[in-house]
């Protein structure tokens, strides 16, 4: 770990901190992104607490220092990203107080990234810091919820809904709706995983009418159905999203028939990077072949190049509505939540200018 981290922060908090970043490079495809966005909390609520700063410049160094210690890229970890973001964001906003409310003020903020002194001293700043931090996680809990209580304005009677893989939102948002509304799914089965089986089986045992198909089925059953309703890994800042691999041809499909496409993702997946065409292995992670093409079948896989990729890029064209824990967004409102959750300084966090120790105290 960087020498400076580890002259500001305890053993024990390092300790911590290092088992942090080995839990992100571990590829866990099951593991749950809320699960990782709350326990990025409190690694950084615990890093707050026991690191040793005076003003919140010295605080945000510290945690940009540790951000380029975390496999931030390597792990795909675009929900722990933009919670880093938010808490940065967080100390921006508690260190510039209540006085910076004008509109001049805070455009001025938004654009500046030189902060000016706090009046508060390390204890009152931290305390509400970890405040802002306390009602963030409350967001968190809340954000599942508050989704899939929008089901009733979204699902109505005897429509036919096609979904896409297993998500848990996804599969909460119909079932909610199966309360009031009698309707039908389709579930994309989702190779090469099969993920679709699972969602599938959930959702009948709720009492929903499912229908498992092919992945290349979609085409052909699409005109059929009244809407798409999907998750996503990630929306990008331009309304793009990153999804299951496979979601782009159904959204394609979904396009040419006129059916609206709908996705249900809390704001923390919502990122203000962009795709970059120069650099695509950033945004996709190409996973291995066996569970397309058996090992034991040695002789053919030294005569065959197998390309898995995990994700699928698809475009914001593609996209009706977002339904978030704060309503429906169009991807052309975004913007507008991105400017409001996170500080452009922020945006990179895989090329932020960290400046030397001496600059910066």
């Amino acid at each position: 770990m960087d020498p400076f981290l580890v002259k500001k922060i305890p053993k024990d908090t390092v300790s911590r901190l290092e088992e942090f970043a080995l839990y992100l490079r571990e590829s866990k495809k099951e593991r749950r992104s809320y699960v990782s966005v709350v326990k990025t909390l409190n690694v950084f609520r615990d890093l707050i607490c026991t690191a040793e700063w005076v003003t919140a410049r010295e605080l945000i160094k510290i945690i940009k220092c540790y951000c380029k210690y975390l496999p931030l890229s390597q792990s795909n970890e675009t929900d722990v990203s933009n919670v880093v973001r938010r808490i940065l964001k967080i100390i921006r906003e508690e260190n510039a107080g209540p006085e910076a409310t004008s509109l001049a003020d805070g455009i001025s903020a938004f654009f500046k990234s030189d902060m000016k002194p706090s009046n508060l001293g390390r204890s009152d700043l931290q305390d509400n810091i970890l405040n802002s931090i306390v009602e963030l996680l409350v967001e968190l809990d809340t954000s599942k919820s508050n989704i899939i209580n929008m089901a009733l304005e979204h699902i109505h009677s005897n429509e036919r809904i096609l979904t896409y893989g297993h998500s848990n939102t996804i599969r909460d948002f119909l079932l909610h709706g199966r309360r009031a509304r009698n309707f039908e799914v389709i579930v994309c089965e989702s190779g090469p995983s099969l993920q679709g089986h699972k969602m599938a089986a959930e959702l009948s045992e709720g009492g929903i009418k499912t229908t498992v198909i092919a992945d290349s089925a979609a085409f052909a059953i699409i005109h059929a159905v009244n809407k798409v309703i999907i998750g996503t890994h990630t929306i990008m800042a331009d309304g793009a999203l990153r999804a299951t691999n496979g979601v782009h041809q159904l959204a394609m499909a979904a396009k040419y028939f006129s059916v609206p496409v709908i996705v249900c993702a809390a704001l923390y997946k919502l990122s203000p990077t962009h795709l970059c065409s120069y650099d695509p292995d950033a945004f996709n992670k190409v996973i291995g072949p066996e569970n397309m093409l058996n090992f034991s079948n040695a002789k053919l896989h030294s005569k065959v190049l197998i390309s898995n990729p995990d994700f699928d890029y698809v475009p914001s064209d593609l996209i009706e509505l977002f339904i978030t824990n704060t309503g429906g967004h169009a991807p052309s409102y975004l913007y507008r939540i991105i400017s409001e959750l996170y500080h452009p300084d922020d945006y990179d966090l895989d090329n932020m200018c960290v400046e030397t120790v001496e600059d910066e105290l």
